[in-house]
């Protein structure tokens, strides 16, 4: 497992395909992101994943800050018709 030059930040090719997520939890530093972007602060993020520290937070969102273009491509593979599409081509494996 590779540790990130964001220290609460890590990713583990086990853990939600590699991408990067708060260390030693499955929460995506995408989903920190989406939250935050829909308006929920950082005590209301604590709030909703107890397993979190405002510094976890913190370090997801400078880490999704600094690696925008990764973190929007991991969004844009949650998106149901990328998903689809990309059954349809056979890109999708598991």
């Amino acid at each position: 497992m590779k540790k990130l030059d964001y220290r609460n930040i890590e990713r583990d090719p086990a853990r939600c395909g590699g991408q990067p997520t708060v260390a030693g939890t499955r929460i995506r530093v995408a989903t920190i992101l989406t939250a935050y972007r829909q308006g929920m602060t950082v005590e209301e993020l604590v709030q909703q994943y107890p397993t979190l520290r405002p510094a976890d937070v913190h370090d997801a969102l400078a880490y999704a800050y600094d690696h925008i273009v990764e973190i929007e491509a991991d969004l844009a593979d949650d998106v149901e018709e990328t998903v689809k599409a990309k059954l349809a081509d056979g890109r999708l494996s598991n």
